[in-house]
């Protein structure tokens, strides 16, 4: 999950240079081949790049206080590309990196460096909504910015993530989350989980959205879950937003409902205590998150959430047949313009019926128990 702060200016763009700053040096090589500095600049997530080119345009640097903004500029100094005191949180962009930049940076090199930023985010949409995909299916991701990508191009972005920002490896012609090869849980995954339930494919905002909050927090149940954190706990929309990233988690891990309110109430995030202060504040919490839990989309069902997964087992039991005789990719996508689907919301949930959670068993076997 990525959480994002405004930059802070310092020092009126520190158009006066500080005895200290006259002090201020670095251990890096400033001198960088072109070519270099070009795959290091494509590689910058927005956020760095947003940094970056705000340093860019103060030759005398400037002093960060946010700690978002410290972490960036250790990021950018790991790669070259600024200098930071970690004492005195100033930063700066050497005049020969600046130079070099004016040279080389281009709107082709702009594209590029688009393109790869939305590779990194359909990687992280994939981590989210399926543990297992195809190439086809990145394809699908890619496509909803940028249609005409050849597939070449597609596996060259791919194999140029850097390995901090890349979840998934390449098995036998299918990308694999990370850690679910072991013990051959990729393949318990695929074959006894999802079987034949068709891909979803999201929106591009729904895409940007997983990027950026870890969850699908403009959902409406979700969104409810956070304001309630948010007023109860009197923790601030920020803090309640990490705390449906856990919960949407949980549920992609197929936590129980009991066991995510414990997990829940044992968090400090921000020093607050999120422990039930009373048995109608843990009841509602409990509801909530159930609501919540149905309407995420999450890895055992290709991304889709409950209500789809009902009406993609209707259409199977009405045809007889598997789970994407009628649906495709392309029929089961959610938010986007004319998409077919069959949705059906029961009123509640039935005693024999799937268990919300995602774990996979009955209701009346797992949370219906409670």
């Amino acid at each position: 999950m990525r959480q994002r702060e405004n930059f802070a200016d310092a020092d009126n763009e520190m158009d006066t240079v500080s005895a200290m700053d006259k002090d201020f040096k670095s251990e890096m090589n400033t001198e960088m081949d072109h070519e270099l500095l070009i795959d290091k600049l494509t590689a910058l997530e927005e956020s760095e790049m947003q940094l970056f080119r705000f340093l860019k345009d103060r030759p005398a640097g400037a002093i960060l206080t946010a700690d978002t903004d410290i972490m960036l500029a250790q990021l950018l100094r790991n790669a070259g590309l600024v200098e930071f005191d970690d004492e005195t949180a100033k930063a700066l962009v050497p005049a020969s990196i600046r130079d070099a930049y004016r040279d080389v940076w281009s709107d082709e090199l702009t594209l590029r460096w688009r393109k790869r930023g939305w590779m990194y985010k359909c990687i992280e949409a994939g981590k989210y909504l399926y543990g297992v995909m195809t190439w086809d299916v990145l394809q699908k991701l890619f496509a909803l910015r940028y249609p005409h990508a050849e597939m070449d191009e597609i596996r060259e972005l791919f194999e140029k993530t850097p390995e901090p920002l890349q979840w998934f490896t390449e098995r036998n012609g299918r990308l694999v989350l990370n850690g679910f090869e072991r013990d051959g849980y990729d393949e318990y995954l695929e074959n006894e989980i999802q079987k034949d339930i068709p891909f979803y494919i999201p929106s591009k905002e729904e895409v940007e959205e997983l990027y950026e909050q870890g969850s699908l927090i403009s959902r409406e149940s979700h969104s409810k879950l956070q304001e309630f954190i948010a007023e109860k706990f009197d923790c601030g929309t920020d803090i309640a937003a990490l705390k449906i990233h856990d919960l949407y988690e949980m549920v992609n891990n197929r936590v129980r409902v009991d066991d995510a309110a414990d997990a829940f109430a044992a968090g400090k995030e921000g020093g607050n205590d999120f422990s039930f202060k009373s048995d109608e504040i843990q009841f509602r919490f409990v509801e909530l998150f159930i609501e919540m839990s149905r309407e995420c989309r999450i890895r055992d069902n290709r991304g889709h959430d409950y209500y789809e997964m009902v009406g993609i087992m209707a259409l199977r039991n009405a045809d007889g047949g598997s789970a994407g005789s009628r649906g495709s990719d392309d029929s089961a996508r959610s938010g986007k313009a004319g998409a077919q689907k069959t949705i059906v919301k029961p009123a509640k949930i039935g005693r024999n019926e799937p268990c919300p959670c995602g774990s996979g068993k009955k209701y009346k076997n797992c949370c219906g128990r409670n």
